[in-house]
């Protein structure tokens, strides 16, 4: 049973002397602090004072408080019926001005012994709206049966307007009272949330004047805060900083959340339907708790002031979150403690926070915090009176209210002033804007004409692969000189890429990474069919770029190809040096051999020999050793000439006509059945060269040409043509005779060294050709072409000329 004065219940939870403690700590004073008494209502006494059956006299108009003139009685099972109370000896006297049970699964009972002076108009006012039900008995005094008793019932689990005497979310019952007579008050509450009893009987005038007031006074707040939310939220959409927003939904969701509590949301928005209030409330609180779990690191911008608290607040987003999901499945009286208890830590952690930020220089944190300070004050009386810690009281019942609406306003000051310095900065950023403009023009200005005047190619493409936009270089490496004839042709990128698989390839690069670099492929020019090696830089596009695709092309045919002549003749050198060194070991072979074999007879016969025989065989054995060696010292001095070494040679400026003509001379001499004749098709007189170096090449393809065609020579029919053709910057010397010619396959194999078809009659032993190789590549730095077609053998030779020998022609 129940003890006297039960405010607690008799086994506090440790979330309840949390609770109690920071109380204590924090307003020692405010639930101890006598109120002033409605005008009209006589001093209340303590319990000592006040005996218990206290006589309610109504002789004056005014706003009478029932606490202390009640008794209660607490029934466990809920089933007491009115006589059965009555009759019960447990009823305790109340020595508190307004009751508050807490939480509780029983049902309570309260009676209060009245006497009616000359008015006859009263009411029944319970400043509470969250009652399940409550049950008013109005029984003349003394009490006989309840048959005698006037009955009427309200509570939010009925529609709003059933039993309602004044159309307003507290419970406002009128009294069926008669002047001068004596009544017993019987009022019996049933609810699953908290017991809280602020009830008192006031007089019709007293009435329609506190409820004047209060309108006025509830109207006022309700404009506040829908005023305050609605004008942020306009910021919100002006602005776009999200401040605005979570300021305005927490002042929204406050609003709706205060609404549910007073009861003027179920008046309003749901008369018809009194089941909602089961969880309208706890999911008012619990939106407004998760929304302002994003408000607070928002507003004081904890990721960059403080990320350890970001993260705390993150934490409570998710237990608010998970209270919010599990209201539909646990009681109310589990659920509510929990978003009270929830509720205390989120805003002591801000108002903590908040402070911190303040010291550290963040101005706006100043508002902040003394506005946090006023609505936390409030609210830890709001939830230690839901909890049934402290009475309920004028005060205590209003106190998040009044300090809801300075939070409001003083945070409004603070996004005042936020407006203000967002003003400056944006007449400051729109100067910045309009600086930046005029740069990024003049930077899109010189971009673009970087991007046309690029030596480098560059395109834009669209999703399909088509051109939206090219530079001259990128047009001109396709073929196109004009912008309008590409435009009309409008090849796609993929036409352009000759081979099937490189085109694959490329594009499955660019859709696993985004972009590719240094791709090189086969490019065919739509107009010539020209084919080029491009090596291509495509990326995605970012976003605010229209095109799909940004690339870059670069023309590196001549690069290439360069790189294929440098492999080939690293290729070439690596056979000459192979076919060297078994030219050299063939070569060699022969003469070793004939010294090897005369050494070798020499001393196994010696001793078989008189001095005679022995003299007559040394001689013919060194004649055998003699012409070994000097066909050694032969190829020796073979291999010496067809090493190209510069400073073997001396470079003169000869005039061509008169050296020309001196060499044909000196070769008819020696090739007198050959018909040479040479020519000169150009206005070039002198030319800086290695005139030693040219007479070996003419020499060496003269006597090529001899030994192939031996025949032809004899019989005075071998013909052989030199001349010399001036081509741009380039001196040709053409070289042909009318002799077997040569195959394409032994045109490369010619000029490697040992090789030749008539070993026995060469005299250079296949080193001639190789040393001439030599000569006009490692030398002259010329190059040798094959003509195509060409009857017998014909080779070109071509010699870069020097600038000053091309001005030299010119002049």
């Amino acid at each position: 049973m129940a003890t006297a004065g039960r405010t607690l219940p008799r086994h506090p939870s440790p979330a309840q002397l949390l609770l109690l403690l920071l109380i204590w700590v924090i307003m020692p004073v405010a639930a101890h602090t006598p109120e002033a008494l409605p005008e009209g209502l006589p001093e209340t006494t303590t319990s000592a004072e006040k005996q218990p059956d206290t006589i309610l006299h109504l002789n004056t108009p005014g706003d009478f408080s029932l606490g202390l003139y009640s008794q209660w009685l607490e029934d466990p099972q809920r089933s007491l019926t009115v006589d059965a109370a009555m009759l019960t000896d447990g009823w305790q006297t109340s020595e508190s001005d307004s009751l508050n049970f807490g939480f509780s699964n029983s049902a309570f009972w309260l009676r209060i012994p009245l006497s009616t002076g000359s008015l006859n108009d009263w009411y029944l006012w319970n400043r509470y709206s969250l009652l399940d039900q409550v049950d008013i008995y109005l029984c003349p005094r003394p009490y006989s049966n309840s048959r005698e008793c006037v009955h009427k019932q309200a509570g939010d689990l009925q529609p709003f307007d059933i039993n309602r005497d004044v159309s307003h979310p507290n419970t406002i019952i009128r009294l069926p009272t008669d002047k001068g007579h004596d009544y017993l008050l019987l009022l019996r509450a049933e609810t699953h949330g908290t017991y809280q009893l602020p009830a008192s009987l006031v007089d019709g005038q007293t009435l329609h004047n506190e409820l004047l007031l209060n309108n006025i006074m509830r109207g006022g707040y309700y404009a506040t805060m829908l005023v305050m939310g609605l004008y942020n939220l306009f910021i919100f959409f002006s602005t776009r900083e999200r401040s605005y927003f979570y300021y305005s939904a927490f002042v929204l969701s406050f609003l709706l959340f205060h609404m549910t509590y007073e009861g003027s949301a179920f008046q309003f928005f749901w008369p018809d339907l009194p089941g909602i209030n089961n969880t309208a409330f706890l999911l008012a609180f619990s939106l407004n708790q998760l929304i302002l779990c994003f408000f607070v690191p928002n507003f004081l911008r904890l990721k960059q002031n403080s990320p350890a608290a970001y993260r705390l607040f993150r934490v409570y987003t998710a237990i608010t979150l998970i209270t919010l999901l599990m209201i539909p499945l646990l009681h109310y009286q589990i659920v509510v403690p929990i978003n009270n208890l929830l509720s205390m830590l989120i805003t002591a952690s801000a108002l903590i926070v908040s402070i911190r930020v303040w010291i550290s220089g963040e101005t706006t944190a100043r508002f902040f915090t003394i506005a946090w300070a006023m609505l936390i004050a409030g609210l830890i009386l709001a939830n230690a009176r839901s909890l049934g810690l402290i009475p309920t009281n004028t005060f205590t019942l209003y106190a998040y209210q009044i300090g809801s609406f300075m939070e409001v306003i003083l945070l409004s000051l603070a996004l005042g002033e936020r407006i203000m310095r967002l003003q400056k900065e944006q007449l400051e950023s729109r100067k910045a804007m309009l600086k930046s403009q005029e740069d990024a023009i003049q930077y899109l200005r010189d971009y673009e004409d970087l991007y046309q005047n690029s030596l480098t190619g560059k395109f834009q493409l669209d999703e399909d692969g088509f051109f939206l936009k090219t530079n001259p270089a990128w047009r001109n490496m396709l073929g196109y000189s004009e912008q309008t004839h590409f435009n009309e042709d409008n090849p796609s990128f993929d036409s352009l890429i000759a081979e099937a698989a490189k085109r694959r390839t490329l594009w499955r690069k660019l859709r696993d990474s985004g972009r590719i670099q240094a791709f090189v492929v086969t490019i065919i020019q739509p107009l010539s069919g020209e084919r080029l090696m491009v090596s291509l830089t495509i990326r995605k596009r970012v976003p605010g770029e229209r095109a799909a695709w940004i690339g870059s092309g670069q023309n590196i045919t001549e690069q290439y190809q360069q790189e294929q002549a440098l492999m080939q003749l690293q290729k070439e050198k690596t056979l000459a040096l192979r076919q060297l060194v078994m030219g050299i070991a063939h070569e060699m072979n022969t003469p070793l051999g004939n010294i090897r074999l005369a050494e070798s007879f020499l001393t196994e016969h010696q001793d078989d020999w008189s001095s005679h025989e022995a003299q007559q065989q040394l001689q013919q054995g060194l004649v055998h050793i003699h012409d070994g060696i000097e066909r050694l010292n032969s190829l020796n001095q073979l291999m010496k000439n067809a090493v190209v070494l510069e400073n073997q040679y001396a470079s003169e400026t000869i005039e061509l006509r008169p050296w020309l003509e001196h060499w044909r001379n000196s070769n008819s001499q020696q090739h007198p059945q050959v018909k040479l004749r040479t020519g000169i098709h150009s206005y070039l007189t002198e030319w800086q060269t290695y005139p030693e170096a040219l007479a070996i090449i003419l020499n060496q393809l003269v006597d090529n040409s001899c030994v192939h065609n031996a025949e032809q020579e004899a019989e005075g029919k071998l013909q052989i043509s030199v001349d010399l053709r001036e081509r741009g910057e380039q001196l040709e010397l053409h070289y042909q005779d009318n002799g077997k010619g040569i195959s394409a396959e032994q045109r490369e194999a010619i000029f490697m060294p040992f090789y030749t078809t008539q070993r026995s009659s060469a005299r250079s032993k296949g080193l001639g050709l190789y040393q001439t190789y030599n000569l006009i590549t490692e030398l002259l730095h010329a190059h040798i072409d094959w003509p195509d077609g060409a009857e017998g053998f014909y080779l070109v030779v071509r010699f870069a000329l020097p600038q000053e020998a091309d001005e030299t022609a010119q002049s």
